[in-house]
C-alpha cells in the first residue's frame, strides 16, 4: 500500500478492539526510516462503544489530515525504529489495546488506581536488572511518596538517554509504547510508556529524555540525572526509593499554571523541606515570569 505522501506503508495488525476503539498498527517506510503508527478510532457498536473518552490524556493526537487507515477522527501515536524491532512494537501495541478500557476507566470514571502495588512492582523489576539502572520517581507520584496530599493517576520516571531502553526491558511485560524516538506533545523524546499491573487495573508509567536537550542548558526535572543532580533516597513503606527533588515538579506546575495542584499542596509545603534557593534558581532558569516566581516561593 502507499500513503498520499508517496511513502509505502504496511498494515501489521488490525482492525483490533479495545476500550470502545478500533485499533490498527501500521509501519511506513520512506528514506530508510521506519515509522510505526498506532491508530485508534471510535469503534461504535462493533467495539462495544462508543468509548467513554478521548485518548488525549494518554499523549495521543488526532491526525491533522485524513488518515488513510482511520479517516478524519483517527487518534495516533508514532515511533521511529528499525524494522527489526517490529515484534517489540507489536507486543506493546497489543498491550495498549488490552489495557485501554482500564486506562479510560481510571481517567474518566474515577476507578481507583493501584498506586502502591505498582510502585512495589516498579521497584522490584528495576532493581532486578542485571546492571544498575539510573532512575528516579518524579512528578505527582514522587510527591505522593514524600507524603504530599496528592492522588497520582500516573507515574513519571526520570532517567538517562542510555537507560530508556533498559527500563523498557525491565518492564517488558507492561510496555505499551516501545522505547523509541517519539513525540510528547511538541517535545521530541526518546521515551517509552507502560501500564504496570493487570489488564484490568494498573498504573500508567512513562519515562524518557528530551532529544533536543542542550548539554549546558538549565536543569529540568527530566534532565536532572545527566546534569549531576542526585535524587533523594526516600523511605516509603519499608522501601528506600530514589525520588526527584520536589522543586522541579513545583516549577513545572507553575509553568503550566496548575494553580489547583499547587493549592492542594499548601498545607504540606511548609513541612516538606523545600530548598528555597534551588526553587528560585530553577524558576529563574525556566523562564517563569518574576511575579509568578515570587508567588511560588511565597507558598513555602
Amino acid at each position: 500500500m502507499a500513503s498520499s505522501g508517496g511513502s509505502g506503508f504496511e498494515l501489521l495488525s488490525g482492525p483490533d478492539l479495545g476500550g470502545g476503539y478500533l485499533h490498527q498498527l501500521t509501519v511506513e517506510r520512506f528514506s530508510g526510516v521506519n515509522r510505526f503508527l498506532y491508530h485508534a478510532q471510535d469503534g461504535g457498536p462493533d467495539a462495544n462503544g462508543p468509548p467513554i473518552g478521548t485518548l488525549a490524556p494518554f499523549g495521543w493526537q488526532v491526525s491533522p489530515s485524513m488518515c488513510p487507515i482511520g479517516g478524519r477522527q483517527c487518534w495516533h501515536r508514532a515511533f521511529t525504529l528499525p524494522i527489526e524491532e517490529s515484534l517489540k512494537v507489536r507486543t506493546a501495541y497489543n498491550r495498549t489495546r488490552f489495557v485501554m478500557e482500564a486506562m479510560l476507566g481510571h481517567e474518566y470514571r474515577g476507578v481507583p488506581t493501584p498506586v502502591d502495588a505498582a510502585v512495589v512492582e516498579l521497584d522490584e523489576r528495576l532493581r532486578a536488572a542485571p546492571e544498575p539502572i539510573p532512575w528516579f520517581v518524579g512528578g505527582s507520584l514522587g510527591l505522593y511518596l514524600r507524603g504530599a496530599p496528592v492522588t497520582p493517576r500516573d507515574g513519571d520516571l526520570g532517567t538517562t538517554p542510555e537507560a530508556v531502553s533498559r527500563i523498557a526491558e525491565a518492564l517488558k511485560d507492561y510496555v505499551t509504547e516501545p522505547a523509541a524516538p517519539t513525540a510528547w506533545g511538541e517535545t521530541r523524546m526518546l521515551a517509552a510508556r507502560a501500564f504496570v499491573g493487570t489488564v484490568r487495573n494498573g498504573l500508567r508509567v512513562e519515562w524518557g529524555f528530551p532529544l533536543d536537550a542542550v548539554p549546558d542548558s538549565t536543569t529540568s526535572e527530566w534532565t536532572a540525572l545527566v546534569h549531576g543532580s542526585v535524587p533523594d533516597q526516600v523511605e516509603w513503606k519499608g522501601r528506600t526509593l530514589p525520588v526527584g527533588r520536589p522543586e522541579f515538579t513545583l516549577v513545572r506546575w507553575a509553568l503550566a499554571e496548575r494553580h489547583d495542584r499547587l493549592a492542594t499542596l499548601a498545607p504540606w509545603l511548609p513541612t516538606a523541606g523545600i530548598d528555597r534557593r534551588l526553587l528560585r534558581t530553577l524558576a529563574e532558569g525556566s523562564g517563569l515570569p518574576e511575579a509568578a516566581r515570587n508567588a511560588l516561593v511565597a507558598r513555602i
